[in-house]
């Protein structure tokens, strides 16, 4: 079972920050998950799991109001500020898989061909500079529309349909959007719906999990992988 430090290192160390991500691989980390908005004045995909600034700063609101130079300023504590997707794939360098949560509500064709226009030549240049290779890359998210089209439009890329329930027929809903991973939160995973995943070819990894009879529990399960905040405490617990 694999373990995916859930924005990095992030039960220790700011969420989403380029410490926790290379906290995360120092912690041996077998890959790091990340969440990213688009940031339309810029065109730029900024890492960020809300869509508001009050968790992560003193500076109230929507990310969007804000020039892409004002965001790369604003502290998100122990020294660590808002940074691109293309920073964070510069500092993880291939070291490590990586899982881009994509917290995107677009749905029309072209709000979704200028997002993933920006996505391929993001990622195309961590291939080319940042020593990754496309295998180490999975694109998840919510929004299963955009997972359909980022298969259509990148089909080297592998993806992930994120779910927080119990799908009617399980894993069948895949097949529409011709995904790679099912992500399922922690509170709704079972064994008929991880072995139907399975039975569907697919990748099963949890999220978020930190208890240790969560991690048994997803061990005895056979879960592909786990989303944690304690990388090396949740390895240490999975080999106890």
């Amino acid at each position: 079972m694999l373990i995916i430090a859930h924005r990095g290192a992030s039960g220790e160390f700011p969420e989403n920050s380029l410490l926790a991500f290379e906290q995360a691989i120092l912690q041996q980390a077998d890959g790091i998950e990340l969440d990213v908005q688009y940031h339309h004045a810029s065109q730029t995909f900024i890492v960020l799991h809300d869509h508001y600034l009050d968790k992560v700063s003193a500076n109230l609101g929507h990310f969007n109001d804000f020039h892409l130079a004002q965001l790369s300023q604003l502290p998100i504590g122990q020294e660590q500020y808002l940074i691109t997707l293309a920073q964070a794939l510069e500092l993880i360098g291939g070291r490590c898989l990586v899982n881009i949560e994509i917290k995107s509500s677009a749905t029309t064709p072209d709000d979704l061909f200028q997002q993933l226009k920006v996505l391929e030549q993001t990622l195309d240049y961590a291939v080319n500079e940042n020593s990754f290779n496309s295998q180490q890359f999975i694109i998840s998210s919510f929004n299963h529309v955009f997972i359909a089209q980022c298969k259509q439009a990148l089909p080297d890329i592998a993806t992930g349909a994120l779910i927080a329930h119990i799908p009617f027929n399980f894993a069948s809903f895949t097949r529409e959007l011709a995904c790679d991973y099912l992500n399922l939160d922690v509170s709704f995973i079972n064994q008929s719906l991880i072995t139907d995943a399975h039975q569907h070819g697919l990748k099963v990894w949890v999220y978020t999990v930190d208890r240790t009879q969560e991690i048994k529990h997803c061990q005895a399960l056979a879960v592909d992988a786990i989303f944690t905040n304690f990388p090396l405490r949740s390895r240490q617990r999975m080999t106890a």
